[in-house]
């Protein structure tokens, strides 16, 4: 947008000299030159003018009453909307001091008194040419940034929907598991948000988090495709009976997305599916495996552990032994601070009944 406005419009120099035959001098001299002028007698004048037309170059005296040009340079300098103009001095700058001063505070020129209508030209010339240049990289980043995260969000969606196809793989490789890995999803997700609301999380979990959650925690059990007769929701939530099948389940699974990730690039769905699928069957107090505990565990894990245990006590598909979710909520009540994250115990107990069942 700024290039075609430099384009399009003849360029605005802003000029501020508190002797109005210094702002004329100058004003004719550009103004012959096709710029648009816009003079100010004091600084005051020129931040009431810069509030409505932004200029592309500033020409300002150093030695002003009430508000110099020293700090006029400072004052654009600091704001983000006026930094990138290029600010130049017109005065007699007969000390290496005064020229350090004026450099330091911001400004890239100075045009000495009385002037020379060729040099005044010239030099104005000069940092238009390189403001425009300026303008139009920015203008170029920021197209190219657009671009990029464009193609970013087009790539998650791709992979998200591979994921997606995936877990509805496992559904059906696992018979009578019908919407569970999607009801699993939601759940991961609604925890994954109401934690978010918590001061001590609100740092820790964004909305991107919640979005990637709903996608890898429905992962978990991908090993589960390459060892057969898999057993779902046997209701056993408390100790590790077959330790060698945790293992196993958890390195073919770990495994397999990481091949996958390895084919796709880095992707926030596959490295938080990854994490889901090593630590699910973790416990707070470190007993479960691999042995870390507590906040070691990774937070997407002690999500979606809570997550799968509700799903497993309360799915009634291939489970003559699922319990009411009254008797699923007591289990997991008793349970926090063991085997579960007990500030995510706490979430649980206030939104259970928002959370899908079968």
């Amino acid at each position: 947008m700024e290039t075609e406005y430099l384009k399009k419009e003849s360029p605005k120099i802003l000029i501020v000299d508190d002797i109005s035959i210094n702002v004329e001098i100058l004003e004719n001299i550009l103004s012959n030159e096709g710029y648009e002028v816009l003079g100010a007698l004091s600084v005051e004048e020129a931040i009431n003018i810069m509030k409505k037309t932004l200029p592309s170059l500033i020409l300002s005296d150093l030695s002003m009453p009430e508000i110099d040009g020293l700090e006029f340079c400072r004052m654009v300098k600091s704001n983000p909307k006026t930094r990138d103009i290029p600010f130049v001095f017109i005065s007699v700058l007969d000390t290496s001091e005064e020229k350090e001063q004026a450099f330091l505070s911001g400004a890239v020129d100075y045009i000495p008194k009385p002037f020379d209508a060729a040099e005044v030209v010239m030099r104005v010339n000069n940092h238009l040419n390189s403001y425009r240049l300026q303008q139009e990289m920015a203008s170029y980043n920021r197209m190219m940034h657009k671009l990029v995260e464009e193609q970013k969000k087009q790539i998650e969606r791709e992979q998200e929907n591979r994921l997606r196809a995936l877990a509805k793989i496992m559904e059906k490789r696992n018979k009578g598991m019908g919407n569970r890995l999607e009801n699993l999803g939601h759940n991961a997700k609604l925890l994954a948000q109401s934690l978010q609301l918590l001061p001590s999380y609100e740092n820790e979990i964004s909305d991107e988090f919640v979005e990637t959650i709903e996608v890898a925690s429905m992962l978990y059990d991908i090993g589960s495709l390459v060892i057969p007769d898999i057993t779902w929701a046997k209701g056993n939530t408390d100790d590790i009976s077959d330790t060698e099948y945790i293992k196993r389940h958890i390195t073919e699974g770990a495994e397999i997305l990481e091949e996958i990730s390895s084919g796709q690039g880095n992707s926030r769905f596959l490295s938080m599916a990854i994490k889901i699928v090593k630590y699910h069957h973790t416990h707070w107090d470190g007993t479960g495996y691999p042995a870390l505990r507590e906040k070691d565990i990774p937070l997407e894990a002690r999500i979606t552990s809570l997550a799968i245990t509700f799903d497993a006590l309360t799915g009634k598909e291939n489970n003559d032994n699922a319990y009411s979710v009254e008797e699923s909520i007591q289990i997991i009540n008793e349970k926090g601070g063991r085997v579960f994250d007990p500030d995510i115990v706490r979430v649980f107990g206030k939104i259970w009944r928002q959370m899908k069942t079968l």
